[in-house]
């Protein structure tokens, strides 16, 4: 280790890089070497080693324990959603903007999960629709069983960075639709939306699901002000 001092990376993070390549040939839960054990193995400082541990820590690569040392944590790309989702709240873009966004992610979303998705994936989605119509007069339930069925679409597409961006979009909403006194209002054009983008996934044919989830996005932008604004003559949708 001591011969890459000269990197331009502060010994840290090469240390870091070099562990992270053994990290992801192991199993989440393994216990990595002691402090002292990689201090000597490498010849670096236990300061060093505790600097590594802690980039590792930031990458979601370890967790750290008293009396455990480093574990290999379970990656399910938190960190990255937790990043995206700070990001979007500090950004200067609008409601209108994010919205956007989805309509460009998820209408093809839909179109992959059309052709992807698995019996398991149906249910989730009969299931999170199912409680949205029984979660009308419950804002909260609703809330999160909308959101919920966005994700299950996500998980459908069958690829996983839909689900690393929608998870924090959907953080996004969740504050904002809890603020608002005007998500409430058109809760039925929103569970009939869900079950339509669910039965033309089911049924397997993008162009539907790409026609249905459009129609339904694009409804919400078209109310967002007033959505946002709590007019109750306003639709509610997410």
């Amino acid at each position: 280790m001591t011969d890459r001092i000269g990197s331009r990376k502060r010994l840290p993070e090469v240390l870091a890089d070099t562990l992270q390549e053994e990290i992801l040939e192991l199993t989440p839960g393994d216990r990595l070497p002691t402090e002292a054990e990689l201090a000597e193995r490498f010849d670096v400082s236990r300061t060093v080693v505790r600097e590594t541990a802690r980039l590792l820590v930031q990458r979601g690569l370890v967790t750290v324990k008293p009396g455990r040392g480093m574990t290999v944590a379970e990656f399910d790309g938190r960190l990255i959603a937790d990043q995206y989702a700070l990001l979007l709240r500090l950004s200067q873009g609008s409601f209108d903007q994010l919205q956007e966004i989805r309509l460009v992610l998820e209408v093809e979303m839909s179109v992959f999960a059309a052709a992807r998705r698995t019996e398991q994936h149906l249910t989730a989605m009969r299931e999170a629709n199912q409680r949205l119509a029984a979660a009308v007069d419950d804002r909260s339930e609703f809330l999160d069983a909308d959101l919920a069925f966005h994700e299950i679409i996500a998980e459908a597409s069958g690829n996983p960075f839909f689900s690393l961006m929608i998870r924090p979009i959907n953080g996004f909403l969740r504050d904002a639709y809890r603020k608002s006194p005007g998500y409430s209002f058109e809760a039925c054009n929103t569970v009939q939306e869900h079950i339509e983008i669910a039965e033309a996934i089911s049924a397997g044919d993008p162009s539907r699901a790409r026609f249905a989830t459009e129609n339904h996005l694009r409804r919400i932008m078209r109310h967002s002000d007033r959505l946002l604004a709590g007019d109750t003559g306003a639709s509610r949708a997410s």
